[in-house]
């Protein structure tokens, strides 16, 4: 029984699912698979922010989509080391090969890693932080660090496309018959057809050219948006909006209290009534905090009024004849000044027990209700 995969189950599980598909028979064809699939990919590794369709050919320059956009890309140096493990001779089985296509005894596999300088060299702002130190592994970024692949582009030549270079700098291209394809993701480069050298050129990769994405991942952009929400609070009056751009709101008054737990706000409004009462029992001038004004005297009584001015338009008070002798101790309620109540300067209460009720206009004048 063999102990490997076969070129059909292997063929199988990608193609099937790259369509959308899960794999779960060799005698079915892809629109007869049932179960659905996909590849799982966390927000930490989406790429949220535009990336340019053309960007700049300068190492360790930042480019952007367009003006005044955030810069989203870098062109950078990117070492090429070989996996130790992937070591055999593809056409030989007795030297770990499954009978390929011909090609010398040597590594297949090579991951990529920052060179040792990048942080030197680099105009990142995030360079020395998170997967943009010197040495860092593509592969062990999970998502972190990642080569902008050549399908975000529409270019022709494509200038994602990553250069693959020999140690004497010589460009070993992407149609060389060594058959070698890239993982933009893992960072990693696999040779089909290992050679050492042909025609005297090295087919040994040691460094690699490519961009790498350097502007927010999905959930970082969330993150932004979320701690920026509260910008959009709309404040209304009766349906009339005061303000959209909200960095406060106060709130006013003895019977409203306000707490906060995290980012909720609770407002309080006591349903209790605040009542207030003054006895006056001989010539005052009241106070615009007065509420009720309860007379009793031995004699009559003047009760001056402060300025209309000083009170909320609206604010209400009560004057009354505690003392049932109104008839023969009368209340005079006088207003300030030229300003009047009902249109007079004063006016009285004399009949016993009455009372009366009177509002101000918040300007200089007093009304009776």
């Amino acid at each position: 029984m063999s102990t490997r995969k076969s070129n059909l189950t292997l063929t199988n599980i990608a193609a099937k699912k790259l369509l959308g598909k899960a794999h779960t028979s060799n005698i079915k064809d892809v629109n007869n698979e049932a179960f659905p699939s996909n590849v799982s990919v966390a927000s930490e590794g989406v790429f949220s922010e535009a990336i340019p369709n053309a960007p700049g050919v300068d190492f360790y320059t930042m480019y952007s989509a367009s003006a005044g956009a955030p810069s989203t890309v870098e062109k950078v140096d990117l070492a090429v080391i070989e996996i130790v493990a992937s070591r055999y001779e593809a056409d030989d089985e007795s030297n770990g090969g499954r009978g390929d296509e011909g090609s010398d005894f040597g590594p297949h596999g090579f991951y990529m890693q920052l060179p040792s300088f990048y942080q030197t060299t680099s105009s990142n702002p995030n360079k020395g932080t998170g997967a943009f130190v010197n040495n860092s592994l593509i592969y062990n970024s999970r998502g972190a660090l990642q080569i902008v692949p050549p399908f975000l582009s529409t270019e022709n030549p494509n200038k994602y496309q990553l250069k693959l270079y020999n140690a004497s700098n010589q460009e070993i291209s992407f149609t060389d018959n060594i058959d070698w394809t890239v993982d933009y993701y893992a960072g990693t480069i696999f040779i089909q057809d290992y050679t050492a050298s042909t025609s005297g050129i090295s087919k040994v990769p040691v460094s690699a050219s490519a961009y790498i994405y350097v502007g927010q991942y999905l959930n970082e952009k969330i993150s932004t948006i979320s701690s920026s929400a509260g910008n959009d609070i709309i404040i209304k009056d009766e349906g009339s909006t005061i303000t959209s751009a909200v960095t406060s709101i106060d709130f006013v008054g003895s019977s409203v209290t306000a707490g906060a737990s995290g980012n909720n706000v609770t407002v309080t409004i006591s349903d209790s009534i605040a009542y207030s009462r003054r006895a006056v029992s001989s010539t005052t001038t009241s106070s615009v905090n007065d509420a009720i004004l309860g007379v009793s005297g031995n004699a009559a009584i003047n009760i001056r009024l402060p300025s209309a001015g000083g009170y909320t338009s609206g604010q209400y008070f009560t004057v009354k004849d505690e003392s049932g002798a109104a008839d023969t101790k009368n209340i005079t309620i006088l207003a300030s000044g030229s300003q009047t109540i009902d249109g007079q300067t004063s006016i009285i209460l004399e009949s016993p027990f009455a009372a009366v009720n009177i509002y101000s206009n918040g300007t200089d004048k007093f009304f009776i209700y």
